[in-house]
């Protein structure tokens, strides 16, 4: 699919980057929702467009916009493709009377009021890059990310070759944010992120079992924050969906200072998936509707207008 006013990765213009160092300030690079689009469709997602904005699918025949936190009028919030079976996007907050679902995200509405706490001992064991450079992650990265998916084993695991050959492509995208945290000149765990349309999105975090007493999450998570807030073209910063099956997880988004938001949603699910997925899968019928599984009488629509 070409993807109409998204900018060439290869000539876009995103500030010297430094692999001995922290990013400065302007170097974030901000996506619009188009060039976002392109990238996940560069990376073998499925992307359609409908009326000039963008979605994706999420898993087999379901799909959100990808943008997910970009608002949208109740009346464009319709079937994206004839080849889906739900949808969910949210809404704009003049349609938010009109929501049927939430989207349950840890989300900062105001990232320039942040400000750091307990990254000390962090600083003192851990040295925080910011890398655009592949080399950093082939020595051993594979070895990193392959304890924290030991750890938690969600979404798949690459083989090696997969690894090297996927992370050479997205250390050197511009439109990617990768911090990597450092002990003893090696690397122990790295942030991935992206910002589009004012919002920073911190993504995948990978570190190794035994680098997790050092508070290096932390400090990866609040060098991306001061990046963000630093460039001055984010106001926003979401760190994913509430997932209730991993309480440790929600907990510590939450002492980051990041809480969970749950966002009007327009979602239409059919009513017979719906009640399939709420009972042998609450966990993802709460991440899809925001509505709890023993029900309160509410259901994700199941109309579909066009």
């Amino acid at each position: 699919m070409k993807i109409p006013g998204a900018q060439d990765s290869s000539t876009a213009d995103t500030g010297e980057m430094s692999r001995s160092g922290l990013a400065g300030d302007g170097e974030l690079h901000v996506m619009a929702e188009a060039e976002m689009a392109m990238m996940r469709e560069e990376e073998g997602a499925r992307v359609v467009e409908r009326d000039g904005r963008y979605w994706a699918e999420t898993f087999r025949g379901f799909y959100q916009p990808i943008h997910q936190l970009a608002p949208h009028a109740y009346a464009d919030v319709r079937r994206p493709t004839v080849a889906c079976w739900g949808y969910r996007a949210v809404l704009a907050p003049a349609d938010a009377h009109l929501a049927n679902g939430a989207y349950p995200v840890h989300l900062l509405e105001d990232l320039a009021a942040f400000t750091q706490a307990a990254f000390e001992e962090c600083r003192r064991q851990v040295e925080i890059v910011r890398s655009p450079d592949p080399e950093i992650f082939l020595d051993n990265g594979w070895s990193v990310y392959q304890s924290a998916k030991e750890r938690v084993p969600q979404g798949g695991t690459l083989s090696r070759a997969a690894y090297v050959k996927d992370i050479e492509r997205r250390a050197g995208d511009p439109r990617r944010l990768l911090v990597a945290g450092l002990i003893d000149g090696r690397l122990a765990g790295y942030l991935e992120s992206y910002a589009v349309d004012g919002i920073l999105y911190g993504r995948d975090l990978y570190v190794a079992t035994e680098a997790m007493r050092t508070g290096i999450a932390t400090g990866l998570y609040l060098e991306t924050f001061e990046i963000g807030i630093r460039s001055r073209k984010v106001g926003r910063l979401c760190l994913g969906p509430e997932l209730r099956e991993r309480s440790g997880l929600a907990w510590f988004k939450k002492t980051l200072g990041v809480p969970v938001v749950r966002v009007p949603t327009r979602v239409v699910v059919p009513r017979p998936i719906a009640t399939v997925m709420r009972i042998s899968q609450p966990a993802a019928y709460y991440r899809i509707t925001g509505l709890e599984p023993e029900g309160d009488g509410r259901r994700p629509g199941s109309s579909d207008d066009g």
